[in-house]
């Protein structure tokens, strides 16, 4: 304000000079003073910026042009409202300008008077022009200024370059692009990108591109002639009025893309159409891999590569974790194009055609800069059909990593970004990678998130709470939040065809296709999931449910800093112990992931150790959860005394060793084995920190017992006198059974209930057909009525699965391991 006000003091100390000789000095003097607050006043009118899609914006044109019939470039023009043009209806034009440069961007302002004042809405290639010629970014620095209504300009002559791209291009399309774009009148200034969409100026070549990728063009305008002379203000170009050339192919940078394009209804509104639009083309919760990559690149781009660092990159992550979509929306976002390439498609039984291969996919990505190329599962790169490296193959990568650095000279970056699901890389390719982004699981908030940005992404309408569904879908990767949504809205359609009501998807629908997914991974293993058993469905076992309980539950409700690792749960077979595991699952609302040992195990050499890795990750991606070994036995057997020739099962039991002594920082991540030959496992894992606590899980010997068992497995029976008839059915069986056992006597007579119920209709029916008067009123309806008589006829088939001899080595089993029973 100072400057300002020595400013004003001057004019007017230089008005008193001049008032003398002339009177007019006095109007110059407040001719200038009357601009100069005006100024003022302008500069103090901040406005805000918000970036739509170019589609977006062109229907929100269209919706304005539709009422008022006239034309309007789509192109050339911003929607919303300036307060010094409050009061006009009209469109006006305006000058954008910034603080930090002398030059101004001339639009055309379209009102919107359903916006907050001096707002206005922009495409996003307008946009990136705008700060191209302000050379400058800060939109805090920009305020808008009226412009007049001068006459429209027609260019005599454009000439244009196409923008390069690493896509194979016909000849005559870009003839076509131009000629039908410029059917219409384009404002346009010297060295403005514009963008063509193929699918409105050139339908026809859509479907006969090399690769369907390519959905638009993007050229620059390298010069415009008017009046005779080359200009640098705007002028409308128009096919009619202007000869268009083409010049050569250049390297520019492409305007940013922050924002999803989603198409909706010719019937919404404009205030709809940009609510709707207003989603980032990239989901929040995983904002932070990708702004990394954004910090690695930067360099590259604002610095001279004097040190020759080759910006080469690699992104882990499990299979449908959104790595493609992080990398091509950070080409999108960094103005990049973008080169997909499958490794594996490049790998070939032939050395030579694998590195031609690889010398055309440089060569794409190196013509075609600024440009990132994605190298896709690059640990299939380099091996034989045996699974090998092969060295020659890796060497020849290397070179030509090389030379690609060594003779670029251009001032655009290239950069190179390698994914990896899992598997190992060569050495000599691995070392060459100078940073390395690792994409985890999805936590509990990022789901939700990612679940949200789905359904708005897709523009789907829904009535659920989402953080029930993130809870169910633990272990679930972007990919499969995606095939989620999908199934849900396929349930939600058919459920609206057959009720004819609108079509939102609901929480039933989320859970119908929960349950359609899990059916599909079903064979996958390591699926984790909250089962459904209770304690009521477990009868006995009193006193290892409460010390499951105690070691599980309560370090979870107060969480303890000690927590106990591992629990062994061993015993005879059939004695409920994979049961019992998942009714503390259950009770204590933990995922349980169930995994017998035999199923990890796999002949390819380091496939095993890696589906051990496997499953602790899904642990902790799903955790709170629960990870039950069946058949500890056969997964870590005593190291040493194993007779495999690789030693595969000594590398089983040390990446076992291994993840469970990781467990340190997953606080709610348990571990519960089950076995019957506890004398078999390796020793390392019975020690504390490990499977610290070993429970014996026997047979049902008291009455006691079996008659609490009987009752769980029978609560659901139909029975005439349930404690009665139990207690008479403890009295006949024998003495020491397991669990399935008295779930065998009791499957057995339900069986016979029914076999029994179907003969006495069979048998009624014979006895009706000599009268030929069938009654179907005496049809068998309801649930089977279970009777005592059944019982007896099932403990008569009954054979216990474990005999004396065999209770007996349990029993001193059970004698020689309690010493090591640790409680911790």
């Amino acid at each position: 304000m100072n400057r300002d006000s020595q400013i004003v003091n001057y004019l007017r100390h230089l008005a008193r000079l001049l008032i003398n000789k002339n009177v007019y000095y006095t109007m110059t003097l407040v001719f200038a003073h009357c601009a100069y607050l005006k100024m003022k006043h302008l500069l103090q009118l901040k406005f805000k910026i918000q970036s739509i899609p170019d589609d977006n914006i062109k229907d929100l044109m269209n919706k304005y042009i539709k009422k008022r019939k006239y034309y309007i470039d789509s192109a050339s023009c911003v929607l919303g409202i300036a307060q010094f043009m409050s009061s006009i209806v009209e469109c006006s034009w305006v000058n954008i300008c910034s603080l930090t440069s002398h030059k101004k961007y001339k639009i055309l302002l379209v009102p919107f008077n359903n916006c907050e004042n001096n707002k206005i809405y922009i495409s996003e290639t307008m946009l990136f022009n705008i700060e191209k010629l302000l050379c400058n970014k800060d939109h805090n620095s920009y305020f808008i200024t009226p412009a007049s209504n001068d006459l429209p300009t027609w260019a005599e002559l454009v000439k244009i370059s196409l923008i390069s791209n690493p896509f194979e291009i016909q000849e005559d399309l870009t003839d076509i692009l131009l000629n039908n774009y410029f059917s219409n009148p384009r404002y346009l200034r010297r060295n403005d990108v514009i963008r063509i969409s193929i699918k409105e100026y050139a339908p026809e070549y859509l479907l006969t591109l090399n690769d369907l990728q390519l959905t638009e063009m993007y050229f620059k305008i390298n010069s415009i002639k008017s009046g005779g002379k080359i200009t640098n203000k705007p002028c409308y170009v128009f096919r009619d009025e202007s000869m268009v050339i083409q010049e050569g192919t250049i390297h520019e940078y492409l305007p940013p893309i922050y924002k999803l394009s989603i198409p909706v209804p010719e019937t919404s509104t404009i205030e709809n159409e940009i609510e709707i639009n207003n989603i980032s083309n990239f989901p929040l919760s995983l904002h932070k891999p990708l702004e990394e990559l954004k910090m690695l690149i930067l360099p590259f781009i604002t610095t001279d590569n004097w040190m020759r660092i080759k910006p080469v990159f690699l992104v882990k992550g499990p299979s449908g974790c959104g790595k493609f979509r992080l990398i091509q929306c950070l080409a999108k976002q960094m103005g990049f194009n973008f080169l997909n390439v499958d490794c594996s498609e490049i790998q070939t039984l032939s050395p030579s055609q694998t590195e031609a291969k690889l010398r055309m996919a440089f060569h794409d990505a190196n013509k075609s800069v600024p440009c990132i190329l994605k190298l896709n599962n690059i640990q299939a790169y380099g091996k034989n059909s045996e699974g090998r490296i092969d060295e020659r193959v890796t060497s020849n990568f290397v070179e030509q990593l090389d030379d690609l650095y060594r003779e670029r000279k251009k001032k655009f970056p290239l950069i190179i970004i390698a994914t990896l699901e899992d598997g190992e890389i060569s050495a000599d390719i691995n070392r060459h990678f100078i940073e390395t982004i690792n994409m985890h699981y999805l936590t509990q908030d990022e789901r939700i998130d990612l679940l949200e940005w789905l359904l708005k992404s897709h523009n789907t309408k829904y009535h659920a709470d989402l953080s029930k569904i993130a809870s169910m879908c633990s272990d679930f990767v972007s990919q499969d939040l995606e095939n989620l949504i999908f199934h849900a809205t396929t349930a939600s359609y058919k459920r609206s065809l057959n009720t004819n009501t609108a079509m939102i998807i609901n929480q039933n629908d989320f859970t119908e296709a929960y349950e359609y997914m899990q059916s599909i991974f079903s064979d996958r293993i390591g699926t984790a999931k909250v089962p459904k058993v209770h304690w009521e469905d477990i009868g006995g076992l009193a006193n290892l449910k409460n010390e499951i309980i105690r070691r599980i539950e309560i370090p979870l409700v107060h969480n303890f800093v000690i927590r106990s690792s591992g629990i062994l749960l061993y015993g005879p077979p059939g004695t409920g112990k994979t049961l019992l595991a998942k009714a503390v699952a259950t009770e204590c609302k933990l995922n349980f992931l169930s995994v017998k040992g035999p199923e990890l195990l796999n002949m390819y050499v380091g496939q095993s150790e890696k589906n051990v890795r496997d499953i602790f990750d899904r642990a902790r991606a799903a955790s709170p959860c629960i990870i039950f070994f069946d058949e500890l036995d056969a997964l870590a057997p005593n190291r040493g005394r194993s007779g495999d020739s690789g030693g595969v099962m000594d590398r089983v039991v040390s990446q076992l060793l291994a993840e469970m002594d990781g467990l340190d920082s997953s606080a709610n991540t348990f571990i519960i084995g089950a076995t019957n030959r506890p004398d078999l496992i390796d020793p390392a894992l019975l020690r504390p920190g490990r499977f610290d606590k070993l429970l014996y899980v026997g047979v049902y010997s008291e009455p006691e017992s079996q008659l609490s068992v009987l009752k769980a497995i029978t609560h659901k029976f139909t029975m005439e006198n349930r404690d009665d008839e139990l207690n008479r059915i403890v009295a006949m069986l024998p003495k020491n059974l397991t669990g399935a056992d008295l779930y065998s006597v009791c499957s057995n007579a339900w069986l016979n209930a029914a076999e029994r119920t179907i003969k006495d209709y069979e048998e009624l029916l014979e006895e009706q057909k000599p009268m030929g008067n069938i009654n179907d009123n005496k049809k068998p309806e309801g649930p089977v009525k279970v009777s005592f008589d059944n019982f007896i006829m099932a403990i008569q088939a009954l054979v216990p699965s474990v005999s004396d001899e065999e209770l007996a080595r349990y029993e001193r089993l059970h004698e020689e391991l309690s010493p090591k029973q640790y409680n911790l």
